[in-house]
């Protein structure tokens, strides 16, 4: 009964959700079938938007306005509409053209593994070798009748004769031993005192007061009225001091010869700090000294100073040479003199990640590059750097090896992504009122030609290494330099420029330091870069009367004598930074100048 009534209860339910099922389809075929989107009340439907360019997702620099597919990686380029930006890369992105990049002269080169090399010439001077200097002192009292050693630079040699002395002392003391020696010596069994100790006594004070044992032993057959000794050189050398003369009385002790080994000389180098991350003790050196015209002589660093000097911050690199003799007109001579200068040249080798040292740019504390991204991109990254060697630079860290780096024209590059992003410099103050300013100045005009914002980008970089008094800095972008001028000079060549005359002559008379001897002192590198910041200043006042922008300001300081030497008082330079930082006194008096009203 119970059964029936639940089997019942079911068959009703199933009823009542077939006809609900049964209702809601029929509602739903009588409903409009116009869209199947809805739209809201009193709308008109929206228009199809229109694209705006095609882009990678992957590499979003690479752009065309027809649909096509990424020439980096192949994808199919997506479409960006209208209202919308499109993908950015994640760091500063420079894209140029064919003709750019040739214009430019751009070349690449890759990171890779390979040989570090450094060539350090470092400078010192030839000394003995120290642990074989020696003094030869009066051994006993006496009288010099006759010196054989008598002159300076004599080399001499051991066991060879020194000098005759009359010493009472010394000639009693013979006596007494010859006539110990000629006593008889009785038999052990019947002597009461034994005569061997004596005379072995006897002996020993002999060569205290500086006779050999052979000139002992030959004492029997002396003269009894002989009134003088002979005495003997003790070791080889060379005299380089002499205090004595014939005729003159000397006391125990008294010091009468100085001499030095020079077989084997010392070449005492000093290198400072930036040299000795590279040297290490059995490296091979090359040394040349101008008392030997055109000899070179190969030696090893057999020691490095642990402790440097505080004042120089520079320690001493000893590297011992063979020192042969050669026979001259006054007898034999060493090659190598005493304590004249000489140069050493250190080849030093390393394995690590390296790339050139053209591809840095040093615009702030960290060195940049531009890494080459394919299609004519260029984005900016930030590396850490080790080592530098002679053209090559170790990569410590932002890059990998494979990846291909601008070594030509990366200042080009550079200073088109600071126009394009309108920035200024490093101000150190991201949301100075000052610095928006600069930013809309830079956005309302045009970017000047690339081989003028280069040249003043660069002069603004020198002048910022001469600010920081950073000496090394200035001369790594000084290498940079001539190509740069080069450029500007054929670009300022070019027919419809109105550019100057006079700034034509300067351009062309600004002359640069060889790289063989780039500036050696902060003094040198300013009084340089005084002579070249007239031109770069004036050619950025002209460049600003075009409505171009280069991304640098003028600034000038009105006491420019009191830090260079014959200078004038006024002197202009360029710089990124907003806030006064002086090239010519650099830390002494870095904020003494003003930024010129007319800024470039």
């Amino acid at each position: 009964m119970k059964t029936s009534r639940l089997l019942l209860l079911a068959v009703f339910v199933a009823g009542l959700l077939t006809g609900a099922g049964f209702w809601v389809l029929r509602s739903h075929k009588d409903l409009p079938q116009t869209s199947t989107v809805s739209q809201p009340i009193g709308m008109a439907p929206s228009r199809p938007r229109s694209v705006r360019f095609y882009q990678s997702p992957m590499h979003p620099w690479i752009r065309s306005d027809r649909p096509g597919r990424c020439t980096i990686c192949g994808m199919e380029l997506s479409p960006v509409y209208e209202g919308d930006s499109g993908a950015t890369a994640e760091g500063p992105v420079v894209v140029l053209g064919t003709n750019s990049i040739q214009l430019i002269h751009l070349e690449t080169s890759e990171v890779s593994e390979s040989p570090l090399i450094r060539n350090l010439r470092l400078s010192g001077t030839l000394e003995d070798n120290d642990t074989r200097h020696r003094m030869i002192s009066a051994s006993v009292a006496g009288r010099i009748e006759r010196l054989t050693v008598n002159r300076l630079g004599q080399e001499i040699r051991a066991g060879d004769p020194l000098l005759t002395l009359y010493s009472p002392s010394l000639l009693t003391a013979e006596r007494e031993y010859v006539a110990l020696s000629k006593q008889p010596h009785p038999e052990p069994a019947g002597a009461s005192t034994d005569l061997t100790p004596i005379l072995t006594s006897a002996r020993q004070r002999l060569i205290q007061m500086g006779l050999t044992p052979r000139q002992i032993d030959a004492l029997k057959d002396k003269s009894p009225s002989a009134l003088t000794s002979d005495l003997t050189i003790p070791a080889d050398g060379t005299v380089v001091l002499k205090q004595v003369y014939e005729g003159q009385y000397v006391t125990e002790g008294q010091r009468l010869f100085e001499t030095a080994d020079f077989s084997t000389m010392w070449v005492q180098l000093t290198a400072y700090e930036s040299d000795r991350q590279w040297l290490r003790v059995g490296q091979s050196a090359r040394i040349t000294t101008a008392s030997w015209n055109g000899g070179v002589i190969t030696g090893q660093v057999s020691f490095i100073d642990p402790n440097f000097d505080p004042m120089t911050r520079s320690t001493r690199v000893r590297v011992e040479v063979p020192n042969p003799i050669e026979e001259t007109a006054d007898g034999p001579r060493r090659r190598l003199l005493h304590r004249v200068t000489a140069m050493a040249e250190i080849a030093c080798v390393e394995t690590a990640r390296t790339l050139p040292r053209s591809a840095l740019l040093w615009n702030g504390r960290q060195p940049v590059v531009y890494l080459s991204l394919g299609a004519g991109a260029y984005e900016s990254r930030k590396v850490r750097i080790g080592r530098i060697g002679d053209h090559l630079a170790e990569v410590l860290d932002g890059l990998k090896p494979g990846e291909r780096v601008v070594t030509q024209a990366a200042f080009l590059i550079d200073a088109q992504s600071q126009l394009q992003s309108g920035d200024s410099g490093d101000s150190g103050d991201s949301g100075d009122k000052s610095n928006s300013q600069a930013s809309s100045t830079l956005l309302s005009r045009s970017p000047a030609p690339l081989p003028l914002a280069g040249f003043l980008q660069l002069s603004a970089d020198l002048s910022e290494a001469l600010a920081s008094d950073q000496l090394e800095v200035f001369r790594e972008i000084l290498r940079r330099f001539p190509p740069h001028q080069e450029a500007l000079r054929q670009w300022a060549t070019l027919p419809g420029l109105s550019l100057p005359e006079t700034l034509q002559k300067s351009i062309a008379s600004v002359s640069v330091p060889p790289v063989s001897r780039p500036p050696s002192s902060l003094a040198e590198a300013r009084k340089w870069f005084l002579d070249q910041s007239r031109t770069t200043v004036d050619l950025a006042r002209w460049a600003h009367r075009q409505g171009w922008e280069a991304g640098v300001r003028t600034f000038e300081c009105p006491m420019v004598d009191r830090a260079i030497p014959s200078a004038p008082k006024r002197a202009g330079w360029l710089q990124k930074r907003a806030e006064v930082r002086n090239p010519f006194f650099g830390a002494k008096m870095i904020d003494c100048g003003l930024e010129l009203k007319e800024k470039p």
